[in-house]
């Protein structure tokens, strides 16, 4: 078994992280009216996104 399908729970908790740092990226944006967080916020997004894919992958 590769690295990818053993830690499932590495991987919900780095989903949870991503999507928090995209949250906190987006009230930045909303905050400040700038739009490098709104960029920022999207890269987390997708790197949240193929970490809960390979949670779901992984999952026991």
């Amino acid at each position: 078994m590769g690295w990818i399908r053993r830690y499932f729970y590495f991987w919900v908790v780095l989903v949870a992280v991503f999507t928090a740092a995209a949250a906190t990226h987006i009230a930045l944006a909303v905050t400040y009216s700038e739009l490098w967080p709104v960029w920022v916020a999207l890269a987390q997004l997708v790197v949240a996104g193929g970490c809960a894919r390979a949670a779901v992958r992984t999952r026991p």
